[in-house]
Formats: C-alpha cells, sequence, structure tokens
C-alpha cells in the first residue's frame, strides 16, 4: 500500500488534533503545513514533524510533493481555500462544515468535477468505528422502522467573548455551523431529509445562534435537536425504533461506547479508538486518493451539499446571517 502524502493550511487547535492522529495512520506522511504566521508554521511542523512549513497557503498549493491538503481555516475561509487547492491539482479534505452555504458548496463541488480532484468534507463522526456499528444495527433490522432520534451539543463558551470565532458573525461564529451540525448530521444520515423543519434560536447582537433547537419532521419519525455555547450538559443521543433502541455514550459525536436495547435485553460494544477519532476520515480520504476516486462513497458531495442546504432552511428560519451569504446575489 502506497504512502499518501499529506498537507495540512490553517495550523489551529483543531489542525493539532488531525496531525496527532495522522501521525498513527500507516502509509500516510505529513510533507508540509502552512499558516500566515511564520512562527505558528514552525512551531507546528517540528510538533508533529513534517518536512516543510510554509508562512503563505500558495507555497503549499505549489508544493508538488503534496497530494492531498487538510483545510482547517475558520469556515467563511474554506469554499475559496478549497477551491485554490483544487485547481492547483491538490485534493481536499476540508474541515466541516464544507462551506458557509449552499451556493459556496455548489461551488466547490463544480471546482472538484471541472478539475477531475478529490473533495470531501471531513465529518470525522461519519468514519468512526462506533458509528459504523449504530448503522449496522439499523441496517441489519434491530430495532425495526426507526420513528425517533434525540441529539445534543452544548458547551459553556461565553467566557470567550463576542470576538472570539464562536460568537463573531465574520468568523462564521454560531453553534449551527460549528457544533450544531453533529446532531443535523445524524438525523440526516438515518432518516434522510426532513418533510418539516421547525427551529428557534436566541441570537447574539451580532446575529448568530448561541443557542438552538430543531424539530425535524418525517413521514414516520422525528428528530429533536439542539446545540448550545451557553451551558455544558451530557452530550448522549438516542435513536429508537419500534422494536429497539441505540443509546450513544457521551459525548456521542466522538465516543467508543454504544448499547442496543431490545426490550429486556441490551447489548453494548466498545471500540479502542486510533488516537482521537479523526484517523478514520484520514483512512478514508487517504484510500480514495489512492483508488483514484473523486469522492468518498460513504460520505458524498451531494450529502454535504443536502445536509447543507438544510442549514440554510435553519438559519433563514431563525433570522441567521452571515456577509458570505451576500455573495450569493451577486
Amino acid at each position: 500500500m502506497r504512502t499518501v502524502r499529506w498537507g495540512i493550511l490553517g495550523l489551529g487547535s483543531i489542525a493539532n488534533k488531525f496531525a496527532s492522529d495522522l501521525l498513527l495512520v500507516p502509509n500516510t506522511e505529513l510533507i508540509a503545513v502552512a499558516s500566515s504566521d511564520y512562527r505558528r508554521a514552525e512551531a507546528f511542523s517540528e510538533k508533529y514533524s513534517s518536512k516543510r512549513f510554509y508562512d503563505s497557503y500558495q507555497s503549499l498549493f505549489d508544493d508538488s510533493d503534496v497530494e492531498i491538503i487538510y483545510i482547517a481555516s475558520l469556515h467563511p475561509k474554506h469554499a475559496e481555500l478549497s477551491i485554490a487547492a483544487l485547481k492547483h491539482r491538490k485534493a481536499v479534505l476540508c474541515e466541516k462544515p464544507l462551506a458557509m452555504n449552499e451556493q459556496e458548496v455548489k461551488a466547490m463541488i463544480s471546482a472538484s468535477h471541472s478539475t477531475n480532484v478529490f473533495l470531501m468534507e471531513g465529518l470525522w463522526t461519519r468514519f468512526n468505528p462506533s458509528f459504523q456499528q449504530a448503522q449496522d444495527w439499523i441496517k441489519e433490522g434491530k430495532l425495526g422502522r426507526l420513528r425517533y432520534i434525540n441529539a445534543t451539543f452544548s458547551f459553556n463558551g461565553l467566557d470567550r467573548g463576542p470576538d472570539s470565532r464562536l460568537f463573531h458573525p465574520d468568523k462564521g461564529g454560531g453553534t449551527l455551523l460549528d457544533i450544531g451540525i453533529y446532531p443535523l448530521f445524524l438525523a440526516y444520515q438515518l432518516l434522510g431529509k426532513p418533510k418539516n423543519i421547525q427551529a428557534s434560536a436566541h441570537l447574539t447582537a451580532h446575529g448568530v445562534d448561541q443557542q438552538l433547537a430543531i424539530l425535524l419532521t418525517y413521514e414516520n419519525a422525528h428528530a429533536v435537536l439542539y446545540s448550545s455555547f451557553a451551558h455544558n450538559e451530557v452530550m448522549s443521543a438516542t435513536i429508537a425504533g419500534e422494536e429497539g433502541e441505540i443509546y450513544m455514550d457521551s459525548r456521542w459525536h466522538e465516543t467508543p461506547k454504544l448499547s442496543l436495547v431490545k426490550g429486556e435485553e441490551m447489548v453494548s460494544e466498545a471500540f479502542d479508538f486510533i488516537g482521537k477519532g479523526y484517523s478514520y476520515e484520514i483512512e478514508e480520504a487517504s484510500q480514495c486518493i489512492r483508488e483514484g476516486k473523486k469522492e468518498s462513497a460513504k460520505w458524498s458531495l451531494d450529502s454535504s451539499l443536502e445536509l447543507m442546504q438544510l442549514m440554510d432552511s435553519i438559519r433563514q428560519l431563525c433570522g441567521i446571517h452571515y456577509p458570505s451569504d451576500r455573495n450569493e446575489k451577486k
């Protein structure tokens, strides 16, 4: 199995977790990293033993040894930087959300198709073995017909201030794009597109959602979803069908433990993750590159687009707007 050569763009906290896991995945190599800050790039490169580091993104795009770039910038730069990388013939794994809105996602998909280069959204939960086990149980009919999903994602970030990336609209702030995407993904992946969406948000003075509740209605099911930057909680998830339930332990989106309950019987599964769990999306993207695929069958570009369309609908219901939305009308 040949080694896939990686680059990382944007060297914040999520990139550190990703790089740590990349070192644990066989047949991958970190070639180069890039930041707008020279010292940050140098320190990151030393910490994770990349061969090179750059203080410009263009230099990373021009590095002929790099096959695929993990883009971990702030949300509003995802589309621009991903498209630039694709145009330089670099495959892209872009951290979630793939972009800020439907229009940007469509532009990214168009760039991937026109250049014939791989693109995938880094929705790491999709590739974790515990989530795969939950899907397998559902496909095997263990739960019968699905009727209900409940999932939340909350933490207290109020001390970070209005200029932090959590709360500033110019930085893509708000719970939906940052953490609410996880509960929404769970409902979408298991139940598909809903017949009806209801949503209510508490907005900050800057107009981003500090706290968000979502109710999705399907033909025979409901999904109750919630995200917040205002408080901590136990973040578990429930998937219930007519014949059984799956309970995903906290924090459910990265849990190594889950239980299947059918009447009085319970079966529990626990997985030893490789690193923090980003390793599985790294394995998926790397294998796609080896096989010459342009997108992942496990998390397709159509799925990323439909998930973004759901988020756009929720934002419209709640009156959440970003500077990038104005570009749609140009």
